[in-house]
Formats: C-alpha cells, sequence, structure tokens
C-alpha cells in the first residue's frame, strides 16, 4: 500500500477537520458509512437509519484531548480469542523455547508448563491462566503470562450513544499477524472482533480509511483471504456475521471532496 505513515497522519487530519466542523458527527457519520458500505456491498452492515450522536465525553472539542480516546485509542484483546489459546496451545506457534517470550521467572514458568506436552502440567496452566483471565479479564491482562495477543491501538475511535465506529487507516502491517503466537489470524480481524468487545452491547462497525481504490480492494481481498483462519474459535456461521461489521473502505482523497476539506489537510500535531 502506498504512502503508509502519510496515510495515518492524512486519516487523523482528516477526521479532526470534521470533528472540528461537526461536532455531533451529523452528517459526516451517515455519509462514511454509506460510503464504505459500497464497496462491500451484499457483505457489510447497511447503513443504520440512526447512527446516534457523538457521545461529548468520548469526543472532546480540544484537539490535543483526543489523543488516546479518539485517536489512537488503547484497545483490549478480545477475551474469547485468548480463552481459545489457553485451551489449545498446541495451535500455538512457539518463537523462543527457552524464554516463551517472557521476561519473569514466573512467566516463563507457566508458558513452560502450558508448552510442556506433559499433560498434568498443561492442564495445571490452563486452570490457572482460564482462572486469572476470567477474574481480571482481557482489559487487565497487559503484559501478562496468559495474555498470548496484545492490546493495539485503533487509529480512530467514534462512540455515539447507539453505535461504535472504528476506522483504521492504512499501514503496512495492517494486514500482518496480529500475534505471534498465532500468525494466522490478521489484524484486521482482530480489530473487528475487539470493536464488538469494546462496544460492550452497542452496535459495532470497523471501516478503513485508504488512499486509493486499488488499496482498498487489496485490503478487503487479503481479509477475505484470512477470514477463517483469524477465527479459529468461532463457527462459520459466528465468522460470516462477525465479518459483516467490517463495511468497507472509503479513500481519503473522496472524504476531502465530499466534505470540502482543505486539499491539504495537515493538523498542528500530525505524528
Amino acid at each position: 500500500m502506498s504512502d503508509q505513515n502519510g496515510s495515518l497522519t492524512r486519516v487523523q487530519a482528516i477526521f479532526t477537520q470534521l470533528l472540528d466542523q461537526w461536532p455531533d458527527g451529523h452528517p459526516w457519520l451517515g455519509a462514511c458509512w454509506d460510503m464504505a458500505a459500497q464497496t462491500r456491498a451484499g457483505a457489510a452492515l447497511p447503513t443504520p437509519a440512526h447512527l446516534g450522536t457523538l457521545v461529548a465525553s468520548e469526543t472532546p472539542r480540544d484537539r490535543t484531548a483526543r489523543m488516546g480516546r479518539v485517536f489512537e485509542r488503547t484497545v483490549a484483546p478480545p477475551a474469547a480469542f485468548l480463552r481459545w489459546l489457553l485451551e489449545n496451545p498446541q495451535n500455538m506457534q512457539v518463537r523462543d523455547p527457552a524464554t516463551f517470550g517472557a521476561k519473569s521467572d514466573d512467566a516463563r514458568q507457566w508458558r513452560g508448563k502450558l508448552f510442556s506436552g506433559d499433560l498434568a502440567l498443561v492442564r495445571d496452566a490452563q486452570a490457572e491462566g482460564l482462572k486469572q483471565l476470567g477474574s481480571r479479564l482481557a482489559q487487565r491482562g497487559r503484559n501478562k503470562w496468559w495474555a498470548f495477543e496484545g492490546f493495539s491501538r485503533v487509529d480512530g475511535c467514534f462512540v455515539t450513544d447507539q453505535y461504535v465506529l472504528f476506522v483504521e487507516g492504512t499501514r503496512l502491517d495492517a494486514l500482518s499477524p496480529s500475534t505471534w503466537w498465532f500468525p494466522q489470524r490478521s489484524r484486521l480481524w482482530r480489530t473487528v472482533e475487539a470493536a464488538r468487545e469494546f462496544a460492550g452491547g452497542k452496535s459495532f462497525a470497523v471501516m478503513l480509511a485508504v488512499e486509493s481504490e486499488v488499496d482498498g480492494a487489496t485490503a478487503l481481498a487479503a481479509g477475505s483471504a484470512s477470514l477463517d483462519a483469524s477465527y479459529p474459535h468461532l463457527s462459520p456461521e459466528q465468522r460470516v456475521e462477525l465479518s459483516r461489521h467490517l463495511i468497507g473502505f472509503v479513500t481519503c482523497p473522496a472524504l476531502v471532496s465530499r466534505f470540502g476539506l482543505p486539499p491539504t489537510y495537515s493538523i498542528s500535531n500530525d505524528r
């Protein structure tokens, strides 16, 4: 994909301009959904009749306050996938059998048990990992020995009173593995599943913001090819249903044209 780092800056700049002009999300949120859904016609969720209004506490007016909340928001790995990994260690890829990628002795010992092949030790580690996962949940699992998929940052997070919309800009690692422990799982589909968990019962969707139609088509094709492998813990029907929440892509030039934004669309706090 073209101009990856610049693309991320432009995505942030474009949505900053949109928020500055229309802080409640009307009409641009619905228009973006319409534009994206056209790229996955018949496969994605249709634009809802009522997307709702952006929640003020989740969408600060101050630009600097948007970092970490609207832009580059930290999102926890889905608990269901962490659970599946613990229950199926034989399906994980162990890159370093000496340290198991762990820094502490305690973490190395637990992971050593999990990957030992000794059924009693494996079951002991699974029981402990599942207990900790259940008590802390994935949201508090940073750097825990049982967290085989880490936290991520979403490029854009827009929360209304009814919906959660994640926006991901094109980047070199957009379709790379979400975790080296299970390289079949792409970051794109991890983001979709993480959006569901983050939404906490609200409706949700993920949209790509790309530089060109070619970039978008390439990302969607790669996503389709990696869908089944990315969701080993879901049934075929569940995979299809979750995939509908990837609503498609919009291009940065199209957004600039649609909303009459300055063609240079730069912001003072570019990364």
